[in-house]
């Protein structure tokens, strides 16, 4: 089972993992660090722990921005992984949410990226209007 790490600026991160126990309660697989008002220094020493913890699986990483502080201190750590990972930029619930229920059917990490990005990708409503419409007429 690969590992799950939501990086971000500010609280972020532990909102989205609060969140996502809503749908799955047992999240043991599931890890956070934020930088907050403590500085970089202190998420740094976050990142390190938390890459102590999964350094032996499997890992997909999440960040809030591309080549943000998040970003940057995951790429700095993947080296020290000893399986396959992934960082992914712009986390949001439906890519999590996604994540995780492949997770828990055991899937493979490099098997799932392609159903990731499109799990998380932006939907517009009026778009999504438009094309249910358009099937209708279809048919």
């Amino acid at each position: 089972m690969f590992q799950i790490v939501i990086a971000s600026h500010g609280p972020l991160a532990e909102a989205m993992k609060n969140s996502l126990q809503i749908f799955y309660p047992e999240l043991s697989e599931v890890y956070t660090a934020n930088i907050d008002e403590d500085g970089l220094s202190k998420f740094q020493e976050k990142m390190d722990d938390v890459f102590a913890k999964v350094k032996n699986k499997d890992v997909l990483i999440f960040t809030d921005l591309l080549y943000g502080s998040p970003f940057n201190e995951a790429g700095k750590r993947v080296s020290t992984l000893e399986k396959d990972f992934d960082i992914i930029s712009g986390v949001n619930m439906p890519i999590l949410v996604e994540a995780v229920n492949l997770q828990k059917q055991n899937k493979e990490l490099r098997k799932i990226l392609p159903a990731l990005i499109d799990a998380g990708a932006v939907q517009s409503y009026k778009e999504k209007l438009k094309t249910t419409q358009q099937s209708d007429d279809d048919e």
